[in-house]
């Protein structure tokens, strides 16, 4: 502050009560000999020091609320936390219940396109028996294969082919080398 003719203005004064003046001496003078300008000084600085007061108390309250808010959230999360286990298999299940289902209808939609498209029938469809029944044996147990040529060099063969109805169908191929192996 320069030296000026009459009281300090508030200006002034709170440059001075802040601490920014230019350190001019004269200056300091001046306020200190104008007593309502050392009221009005000393008001100012009790209102910094109350504005920071109550600044640093909300700053810590804010921090507290924060952290009580973390701990309550910790503490809601670990209430609804499955214990025993049944109850993780289904919190499992209700998390991955999406992937479960597609799982499911897949697996349904290719066992039913199995099933109907199936060969072993003209239709390629299913084969009924007595009663509207569905044949559901395997495809090669329906009906005997035929074995029409049976080539063995150097040997000879002979196939037996035995029809059973409970267990379908059974082909023996057997084959006997013309000459005997060394060693048997």
């Amino acid at each position: 502050m320069s030296e000026r003719p009459g009281p300090p203005t508030d200006i002034e004064l709170m440059e001075h009560a802040d601490g920014e003046t230019d350190g001019d001496p004269r200056d300091a003078e001046r306020i200190e000999q104008d007593p309502d300008a050392v009221a009005k000084v000393q008001a100012l600085k009790q209102l910094g020091e109350l504005v920071r007061g109550h600044l640093e108390l909300t700053a810590d309250a804010l921090h507290d609320a924060k952290l009580a808010a973390m701990w309550r959230r910790i503490d809601d999360q670990l209430e609804s936390r499955p214990v025993g286990l049944w109850a993780r298999v289904t919190a499992w299940f209700d998390h991955h219940r999406g992937h479960i289902i597609t799982g499911a209808v897949s697996a349904s939609a290719v066992a039913a396109l199995a099933l109907v498209l199936r060969p072993g029938t003209p239709e390629g469809g299913f084969t009924a028996r007595r009663g509207g029944v569905i044949d559901v044996r395997p495809v090669a147990m329906r009906a005997s294969p035929e074995i029409d040529a049976l080539d063995t060099p150097g040997a000879s063969s002979t196939v037996i082919s035995l029809d059973d109805d409970e267990d379908g169908h059974t082909t023996v191929i057997w084959v006997t080398p013309d000459e005997p192996l060394e060693g048997i």
